[in-house]
């Protein structure tokens, strides 16, 4: 299908995956690749010196309350375990179990886990460079994750809404789901260290009562099983999607885009649950004692706001190489304006979490403002900064700078607020997992920035190799003439 607006060689395009980009992207994993060799081995001088400051190692046990008790190589101080959590305000009722932890499990701990609760782990030691360098991987690779599912979760939804203005574009965040595969290779290596940084994994069974309630469902073998699952299917689908929309190109007719619609509709549901478990799983579950009921509605939006301002940035690059001119202001506005409203609902869903678990006062719930907002309790790890920098990155500065309709029409003021919303979101991963995992010993270092620039790097080249593989608009598409008439009024 043609317009008479746009020649045919402006509608039968393909990105060119040129040396200059290619070198650039290369050069951004390179560059990486040696912040983390640097910042392990900087880390690990200062870990090496900190061990022999301190002459002897303590090992740490975390139980349900998220007291940190330090226990002596030597010998197992039972008595003041059990003297500290008599006096602990919560060792009453359901905790009066865990309270005596001490006493009831103080012979078989030290002799059955003697050795495994010494050999590492944030449950048993304090965190080390080791710690640090596994959780920089493992975050950078969850960033990503959610930037790509977010863009699965564009096309499909607007497939089942049967939204014509946004066929234009839609090869650009088919190219960005196309990470997911990669991904996938990097949540298997996950799996390789998950006794490192998962708590519930790290604490014997016996040790803390509230973990072992939910061990049915936070075991190993459910973890990686529901992973797989879940990866699977959403690069099953996302596979289909990709092909049923390019064979459109040479095939035209309505029988693929007739197909996309069941399975469009069929994913959104898998979406809506399987997403959430994951959010999670890979998550939550790193503080295994806090509960929450929204925790999944809340990362979806983080997602989708970082998705929309990844596809704002990408269609801009484009459009500023030569590329996609028949994308037009009316475009990017649609764009921006799913951007600030999914910042909007992140804000939304935050304050609704905030707001129940300050007013309902659980210390199940609360602990886990304790640790990143709290500066008066014993327990807070030092995460004020983050906490109060989310809000203005993911929420404030979003929606100051686009609240104006022209705003989202212009690259001066959407380019800005989208690349805020993805530092934002970065930050929000890391005040959501580091205070699990790290404790007061998180930073923002070499290691931290090179593992981003390495998943950024192999993202971008897996996104540039996608749009080079198709033509950048899908000529027979039945939504494009819309879409390349696409207005949203007169300004």
């Amino acid at each position: 299908m043609a317009s008479s607006h746009f020649t045919p060689e402006q509608l039968t395009e393909r990105f060119e995956l040129s040396s200059r980009i290619r070198n650039l992207v290369y050069g951004l994993v390179g560059i990486g690749v040696i912040l983390v060799l640097i910042g392990a081995y900087l880390a690990q001088s200062a870990d090496g010196h900190n061990d022999d400051s301190h002459g002897e190692e303590h090992a740490e046990v975390v139980t349900e309350d998220a007291t940190v008790y330090t226990v002596s190589n030597d010998q197992h101080s039972d008595d003041s375990h059990g003297d500290d959590h008599g006096d602990n305000e919560h060792g009453d009722d359901g905790h009066a179990d865990e309270a005596h932890v001490g006493d009831s499990h103080g012979d078989a701990h030290g002799d059955s886990h003697g050795e495994e609760a010494h050999g590492g782990g944030h449950g048993h030691h304090g965190p080390t460079w080791v710690t640090r360098l596994l959780t920089g991987f493992y975050m950078s690779n969850l960033y990503f994750i959610t930037i790509a599912m977010g863009a699965l979760f564009f096309i499909a939804v607007h497939r089942v809404g049967n939204a014509g203005w946004q066929t234009a574009i839609r090869r650009v965040p088919e190219a960005m789901f196309g990470w997911l595969p990669f991904a996938a290779i990097a949540v298997v290596a996950c799996f390789l260290f998950m006794d490192q940084i998962f708590e519930w994994i790290i604490i014997p069974e016996g040790v803390d009562a509230l973990i072992d309630t939910k061990r049915a469902y936070l075991n190993p073998t459910g973890f990686i099983i529901r992973s797989i699952i879940f990866f699977s299917v959403w690069i099953l689908i996302a596979t289909i999607l990709r092909r049923l929309s390019t064979r459109e190109d040479t095939l035209g007719g309505l029988r693929n885009f007739e197909k996309s619609l069941g399975i469009s509709a069929g994913f959104v549901v898998f979406f809506a649950i399987s997403y959430s478990l994951f959010a999670i799983d890979w998550i939550k579950s790193l503080e295994p004692h806090w509960f929450s009921t929204i925790f999944g509605v809340y990362t979806f939006a983080g997602s989708m706001a970082s998705a929309m301002a990844t596809l704002t940035i990408l269609v801009y690059f484009l459009r500023r190489q030569g590329y996609m001119k028949y994308v037009n202001d009316s475009h990017a506005q649609d764009i921006n304006t799913y951007m600030l409203g999914f910042s909007i609902f992140w804000a939304y869903m935050w304050v609704s979490q905030f707001l129940l678990i300050w007013y309902s006062n659980i210390p199940e719930e609360t602990i886990y403002y304790v640790k990143r907002w709290s500066t008066e309790d014993a327990e807070y790890l030092g995460y004020a900064p983050y906490f109060y920098l989310n809000l203005l990155l993911n929420f404030v500065l979003p929606f100051l700078g686009m609240l104006n309709r022209n705003a989202r029409r212009d690259p001066r003021f959407y380019i800005p607020v989208a690349s805020i919303i993805l530092i934002g979101h970065w930050n929000d991963l890391f005040q959501m997992i580091m205070p699990g995992v790290m404790f007061d010993q998180a930073k923002i270092g070499m290691m931290e920035i090179g593992w981003f620039m390495i998943f950024a790097g192999l993202f971008l080249l897996v996104v540039f190799r996608g749009l080079a593989k198709a033509n950048l608009v899908p000529l027979k598409h039945p939504y494009l003439e819309e879409s390349l008439h696409h207005t949203t009024g007169d300004v």
